[in-house]
This record gives structure tokens, sequence and C-alpha cells, in this order.
């Protein structure tokens, strides 16, 4: 038996990749971000851990884009874990 087409759901997932799209099109005003206290101080931390390690005697050229790589889906994972 086959499934029969939920165009109810279609339309709404349609309708939230919509939203999406129009929330990353928004500028960021950072209006919220300026109030929150030692934000920067914190991002400076890991700019300069990973600025240590990159510059650091053992670092391989053909490392850094991965390590990059894996530094920022660490950081996104973290951020979405821990940030609600």
């Amino acid at each position: 038996m086959a499934k029969q087409f939920d165009m109810q759901g279609w339309l709404r997932k349609q309708w939230q990749k919509d939203q999406e799209l129009k929330e990353e099109a928004q500028p960021l005003t950072e209006e919220y971000i300026e109030i929150m206290r030692d934000l920067d101080e914190g991002l400076s931390l890991i700019k300069d851990g990973w600025m240590e390690w990159k510059n650091g005697p053992m670092t391989e050229k053909e490392d850094i884009k991965p390590a990059q790589k894996e530094l920022m889906k660490y950081v996104v994972g973290w951020m979405k874990k821990n940030i609600k």
C-alpha cells in the first residue's frame, strides 16, 4: 500500500525552510550581544588557543584547515548543546 502524499506536512516544511532563510538574511544588530558580559574575553581565549596551536612547532601546514573545521564544529556543537 503506497503512502499518501501529505500536502499539509510538505507545505509546513517549505514554510519552515523559508523562515530559516529569512532569519539568516536579516543583518545582526548585536543589540543583545552588547549587554552580555565577558563574551569577547571568552572568544579571545578560544582565538588565543587556536593561534598558539596554529603557530606551534608541531603544527603541520596541511593540518591547519582540517583542525579549523574541527574547532568550528566543536564550538558550534557546544553552543547548540549549552545555549538554550
